[in-house]
């Protein structure tokens, strides 16, 4: 748990400085405003207000978040860990398929295993074509979660590429939601093409 807490000191350097520094320019300015001559004490207050403001955020966003995220990954049976702050979340697999399966059966599968999951939950299905499958997750989850998965093929192989971020991209933290998705999906995706390819030996 200390891991996702310093990732995501890092990860939210840039917003926990910001509102501090703009903090400590506006006291700064204030005081140079009001008595040109007293610079060296407005400096002084600005360069404390903003450390003030930059350590309480320091403490209460990444406390914060971590708390939610270990609450969410523990509900669907994971151990938080640091790879859960960078997003997007991603993951690959390859899989030996038999000549004639097609991406659509593939997906079709995979579909089908996810909708048998008690959680996370898909609230909805956004995309459904030959190969590709977005999916929103909500319920169970802090913040809703945008997992899309694309499949090709070639003649004797299946890769698989999976994607969880939040539907907010603009987000950069999102306790942890998006890499839930991931890794409870991720061995179900896995199972579901390796079943439909026929049983054979995964690469």
């Amino acid at each position: 748990m200390l891991s996702y807490w310093l990732a995501t000191v890092r990860r939210a350097a840039v917003a926990i400085v910001i509102p501090g520094v703009s903090l400590g320019a506006f006291m700064a300015g204030v005081t140079i405003w009001e008595d040109p001559s007293a610079w060296a004490d407005g400096l002084l207050q600005g360069t404390l207000g903003c450390l003030v403001l930059s350590a309480f955020m320091v403490v209460v966003l990444p406390t914060t978040n971590t708390w939610h995220a270990a609450r969410a990954v523990s509900r669907h049976g994971l151990t938080l860990s640091a790879e859960a702050v960078p997003l997007p979340c991603t993951a690959e697999i390859r899989v030996p398929i038999r000549p004639g399966t097609t991406a659509y059966q593939l997906t079709d599968s995979v579909l089908h295993a996810l909708k048998q999951l008690p959680a996370p939950e898909i609230d909805e299905v956004q995309e459904f074509t030959h190969g590709k499958l977005t999916l929103i997750c909500r319920k169970s989850l802090r913040l809703p979660v945008r997992f899309h998965l694309s499949i090709t093929t070639d003649r004797d192989t299946a890769t698989v590429t999976m994607e969880a971020r939040p539907t907010a991209t603009w987000k950069i933290l999102d306790d942890g939601a998006s890499w839930t998705v991931l890794k409870v999906f991720e061995p179900h995706v896995s199972k579901a093409v390796h079943d439909e390819a026929g049983g054979m030996s995964a690469t």
